[in-house]
């Protein structure tokens, strides 16, 4: 499958090796502002990064292969993927931001379970996009 970043719709990589998560995060998410594309490890969601560009990565932490932050860390070396992040983790907030850099800018992180309407929060505050077909924000 092609995905091209040419939309009315911007696109939103969430990134989860749990089905579940995956699944809930996509439901929330997708709007008519966004489209959703998924990984479920790493690499995958750094090549559809790299290759789609989407306004926002929804990525866990812990995944097979290695962490999200070094997907960040990746992605951030090129200005052309330097879009922002938010990771939903289940381990300990500062166990997880401890693993990006400090100071590094557009990433936001929200402990498992998730708080929807926090997450709802970040990625109005990181995109301007609204999620869902009945947000109110």
């Amino acid at each position: 499958m092609t995905l091209s970043p040419s939309s009315s719709r911007r696109w939103v990589l969430i990134v989860d090796d749990d089905p579940d998560m995956l699944n809930l995060l996509t439901e929330f998410v997708h709007g008519p502002e966004m489209k959703v594309t998924t990984a479920t490890d790493a690499l995958s969601a750094f090549i559809q990064a790299r290759d789609l560009r989407p306004a926002l990565v929804i990525s866990d932490m812990q995944m097979p292969g290695f962490y999200g932050a070094a997907t960040l860390t990746e992605l951030r070396k090129d200005p052309r993927t330097s879009m922002p992040f938010i990771f939903v983790t289940g381990m300990g907030l500062e166990k997880a931001q401890a693993l990006v850099p400090p100071g590094t800018p557009g990433v936001r992180f929200l402990a498992k379970p998730v708080d929807w309407d926090k997450l709802e929060r970040y990625v109005f505050e990181l995109t301007g996009m609204k999620i869902g077909p009945d947000s109110n924000l």
